[in-house]
């Protein structure tokens, strides 16, 4: 069964750029009733114009701007979505943050910050808007997490740790909510060159021989996993052996890895 998003009422974080923008070019052209949601609303903006553009009904999209980390904005953002469109059949939680570097290196701050946008963000969003899925009976949360979260990998300790939590989040949500009608969707995408990994400080020239994908490919994997319904997708089969790896013989798995990001770490960053 194909999940059919057409009049269905979107929300995305993270909205203004990347996989989110992405996301609502694709739900767009799918006939969603879209709220476009994220820190600058000047970028949701430009956003919403190029969804509009590309042939979705301008009345269909709102800009909700939205600081995820604070419990009271969340509030009212959820209260102004249901005010406006009575009611929310979509969540997807896009908005992330990241902190690269040696754990020791990187300011406590970043990695405070890193987790109030990937965990505690998911957390306010999904709390707020819940209710109003349970109360129809029907609704779909999406969270887009990371193969860090199965794939703990050096220099990123704290964002593949919020990855991890989001996954168990996810899962524990969908065994608590069975049977009540609402779909839950993760999807783990590996690299992505966007402009995610240049404000988290990830040097992509390092990365230049690990497989990546653009934000709109990582985008059709979202979509593509939320339309089938499916519960958790490794979005690139690299990533999807390597979790395989991991998980039956941890020992050699950790060598390999381990012998990667040391080549990894003496590569010029241009």
């Amino acid at each position: 069964m194909t999940i059919e998003y057409r009049d269905a009422v979107v929300a995305i974080t993270g909205a203004g750029g990347g996989i989110g923008r992405e996301l609502a070019l694709l739900l767009g052209r799918r006939g969603a009733r879209l709220v476009l949601s994220g820190r600058r609303q000047e970028r949701l903006e430009a956003v919403r114009d190029e969804v509009a553009a590309a042939g979705a009904r301008s009345e269909a999209l709102m800009v909700a701007p939205c600081d995820v980390t604070d419990t009271e904005q969340v509030r009212m953002w959820a209260a102004s979505i249901l005010q406006r469109t009575g009611a929310i059949d979509v969540l997807i939680n896009n908005a992330g943050r990241g902190a690269y570097g040696p754990f020791h290196e990187v300011a406590v701050s970043s990695h405070d910050a890193v987790i109030d946008t990937n965990l505690r963000g998911i957390i306010h969003t999904s709390y707020a808007l819940l209710p109003a899925m349970l109360e129809r009976g029907r609704g779909q949360l999406v969270f887009v997490s990371s193969v860090l979260g199965e794939l703990p990998a050096p220099d990123h300790a704290v964002y593949g740790a919020t990855k991890a939590a989001i996954n168990a989040f996810a899962e524990s949500l969908a065994h608590e909510l069975h049977g009540q009608g609402i779909g839950i969707t993760v999807v783990a995408p590996g690299l992505v060159r966007s402009e995610f990994a240049a404000t988290s400080g990830t040097p992509l020239a390092r990365f230049a021989r690990v497989p990546s994908k653009s934000a709109a490919a990582a985008a059709a994997d979202v979509l593509r996993a939320m339309e089938r319904g499916q519960a958790l997708v490794v979005s690139d089969w690299l990533s999807a052996v390597a979790i395989r790896v991991r998980r039956v013989t941890p020992g050699l798995f950790g060598w390999i890895f381990r012998r990667l990001f040391a080549r990894v770490r003496r590569t010029p960053d241009d």
